[in-house]
């Protein structure tokens, strides 16, 4: 009797503990909720930085109990300032201009860090200097001293080119008054079109109206001498047949040269590619600047509308229409053009006052005068041998003849202003 009261009385608390299961239950899983919603928050006393903070793992700093508390963060203008000058010190490292071969050391620049932007228009000025004033921007404390060091470029390469010229404006407002050169290199045929520069400049003549001055005539230039240096001619022109070298003097002259801020204009009187003149050219070139390659000229490049805008590139002799080539240096900007076409072939027939050919008798003389029917046209090899000589052809060649003069005029200064500096 005994044991069977005590397993009835065993029996009457299960099952009161089962009629309480519901509420266990419920408050073990309201438990269970709270933590996971709130188990990685503590809650901080009222009047505290934050209400909720989430926990993360300790920082250094936060381990080091000694460490002095950081300082304020600077206004965010400040915090601006501190940017650009760290990025501009790096841009400036990574984009110094660097020069090929044995420049003088005259033409070569200082570190950028060395630049010093205040003192830029009391240096590297002589006499005849162009004067380029400086906006408050670039001058300011977070300047970019890699854009100050290419202004400086800029201004001593457009310096060179005036003294030779004194070249002012842009576009259909340039003004210039210089004598064109013949280079006059070894072993080179460096005449065989004697009257293609005359013609060329007295058209650059007229159809600028005389602001762009030349002698008809143009004059020989060493290339082995130092008149690259005292005359400072704004480019020299090449051209030529055969196969050629140039001397030590002529390559340590026109690297001097071209590093200055002067320009080559070659043009290939063997139209096209793998000519005698143009695999030599091209050697030579090589030679003289070691480090540069050839390039594509665009169509789009500022050479095709510096003058008269010109859609395609002209036809040369025969039909030919290789692309320009050119060589960058200073600024990247052109410091030797190609042109492969023997567009100087065209020029030996000059234009009339209606821009046609001039039919009549061409002038004659010793290196005097210039030529009003070149033996390019009208004579038995027209049919063969120059298959394309027309009023056209020959006009649209003189024009893209005026586009590279006065683009390699006021290359520099185009990039001046283009920058918001303009050459007084």
């Amino acid at each position: 009797m005994i044991a069977a009261a005590n397993f009835q009385q065993w029996v009457m608390g299960v099952a009161d503990r089962l009629r309480s299961l519901p509420f266990y239950l419920v408050a073990f899983l309201l438990h269970l909720l709270f933590v996971l919603l709130f188990g990685s928050y503590e809650v901080t006393h009222v009047g505290g930085a934050t209400a909720v903070a989430v926990f993360t793992a300790p920082s250094p700093q936060q381990l080091d109990a000694n460490r002095p508390p950081p300082p304020p963060p600077p206004p965010p203008s400040e915090q601006r300032n501190a940017k650009l000058t760290t990025a501009t010190g790096r841009a400036a490292s990574a984009s110094m201009i660097t020069v090929a071969g044995g420049a003088p050391a005259a033409f070569y620049t200082r570190p950028v860090a060395d630049a010093n932007p205040t003192a830029l228009r009391q240096t590297d000025r002589g006499p005849g200097d162009v004067k380029v004033k400086l906006s408050t921007d670039s001058l300011s404390s977070g300047a970019n001293l890699a854009g100050v060091k290419l202004q400086r470029v800029l201004a001593r390469a457009h310096n060179f080119v005036r003294a030779g010229t004194g070249v002012t404006g842009t576009g259909k407002a340039t003004r210039a008054q210089f004598q064109c050169y013949w280079a006059v290199y070894q072993h080179g045929d460096w005449n065989c079109n004697p009257a293609s520069l005359s013609n060329l400049t007295l058209q650059v003549s007229r159809w600028s109206k005389d602001r762009i001055r030349q002698k008809i005539q143009p004059t020989p230039i060493v290339v082995s001498s130092k008149d690259l240096f005292t005359i400072k001619p704004p480019f020299i022109f090449v051209t030529g047949h055969k196969n050629f070298t140039f001397t030590d003097e002529e390559i340590e002259n026109l690297r001097q040269y071209l590093h200055a801020g002067g320009a080559i204009w070659a043009d290939n009187s063997l139209p096209g590619r793998r000519s005698r003149f143009d695999m030599a050219f091209r050697r030579e070139m090589k030679r003289v600047l070691t480090d540069k390659d050839f390039e594509f000229l665009p169509e789009v490049h500022p050479v095709m509308y510096s003058w008269f805008t010109l859609r395609a590139l002209p036809v040369g002799m025969n039909f030919y229409r290789e692309p320009i080539e050119v060589i960058r240096l200073l600024a990247d900007e052109i410091a030797v053009i190609y042109t492969l076409n023997a567009y100087g072939d065209l020029w030996e027939s000059a234009l009339d006052d209606n821009d046609r050919i001039d039919r009549q008798l061409y002038r004659t003389g010793p290196r005097s005068g210039y030529y009003k029917w070149g033996p390019h046209f009208g004579s038995y090899y027209t049919a063969t041998h120059y298959r394309n000589v027309n009023d056209e052809s020959v006009l649209t060649t003189y024009k893209l003849g005026i586009n590279i003069v006065v683009h390699l005029l006021n290359r520099y200064e185009n990039r001046l202003r283009s920058m918001g500096l303009k050459p007084e």
